[in-house]
């Protein structure tokens, strides 16, 4: 299920990151199905959902469609609601090529303070399912 377009959307493309970093800037949908079930009047994003974005987001970073073979490690530091961190970044501090695939490290952060983390992922996709 693609995630991009209803339940966010990228508001832009982080042009100003060091070398072979990356990252996007993306509006989450308050008012998204997913949220009235998660939970209702106290939306939080489901980290399954995160987890989705980032392979959205990578797929789009990498021109490719990409589908997460191995959750390497993923650490939840805070939640993330829709009403209050509507506006978010997912960062990409590592994208490199390796066994056949492709591994990706970063964080999804708040955009006006990229210290303010949500969320540190480490990943490993494929360019085709399995």
């Amino acid at each position: 299920m693609r995630l991009n377009g209803d339940f966010y959307r990228i508001e832009s493309r982080l042009e100003d990151r060091p070398q072979g970093q990356s990252g996007f800037n993306i509006i989450l949908n308050p008012d998204h199905l997913i949220y009235k079930a998660h939970f209702p009047g106290q939306p939080v994003t489901p980290g399954v959902c995160i987890l989705q974005m980032i392979q959205e987001l990578l797929s789009v970073e990498m021109d490719i469609p990409l589908f997460i073979k191995k959750i390497k490690n993923v650490k939840f530091t805070n939640m993330i609601s829709p009403v209050t961190d509507r506006r978010i970044s997912v960062l990409f501090s590592c994208i490199t090529g390796e066994e056949g695939g492709i591994k990706a490290q970063g964080v999804v952060a708040r955009p006006d303070n990229g210290a303010d983390v949500f969320l540190k992922f480490s990943v490993f996709l494929v360019k085709e399912s399995f």
